[in-house]
């Protein structure tokens, strides 16, 4: 009396969620950390970690350059808040205090230390680098160090 019926349905094909990060996208309320946020860093052709100084180094940059089939590359840009009160040391590559940080103006300065990332055997800071941040850093003014 009944036909059974077998339905079959073809599997269905869902692409993977991509998240794809890009430059300045940030966490809602961030202008309630940094005010009006600059868009105006962009990545050098290298690969690092990068303070945003129009933006008083509360924010920095993962730059990452990608080989492409053609030989071209492609330099792709990844922005991140730093927590509230901290601001990003381009010396440790970290956020840190202010009185913890090289000031943001001389964060350029120390771009450089990006090229030793990944290096064999090389440390990422030597004693030179050590003695121009001390010479710099707000808490070591107050209280002699010795590298």
């Amino acid at each position: 009396m009944f036909k059974k019926f077998l339905f079959v349905l073809p599997p269905l094909f869902f692409p993977p969620s991509q998240s794809k990060r890009a430059a300045y996208e940030l966490p809602d309320g961030v202008e309630f950390l940094v005010g009006s946020v600059k868009t105006s860093f962009t990545c050098p052709a290298k690969n690092g970690y990068f303070a945003d100084v129009d933006n008083a180094c509360q924010i920095f940059h993962v730059c990452n350059v990608v080989p492409k089939e053609d030989g071209s590359t492609e330099v792709q840009q990844y922005s991140f808040l730093c927590g509230n009160q901290t601001v990003f040391n381009q010396f440790s590559l970290t956020c840190a205090l202010p009185e913890d940080a090289i000031p943001c103006g001389s964060s350029a300065d120390f771009f450089y230390l990006n090229d030793r990332i990944g290096q064999e055997k090389v440390n990422l800071h030597d004693d030179a680098d050590l003695q121009r941040a001390v010479q710099i850093i707000p808490r070591y003014q107050q209280a002699p160090f010795k590298a």
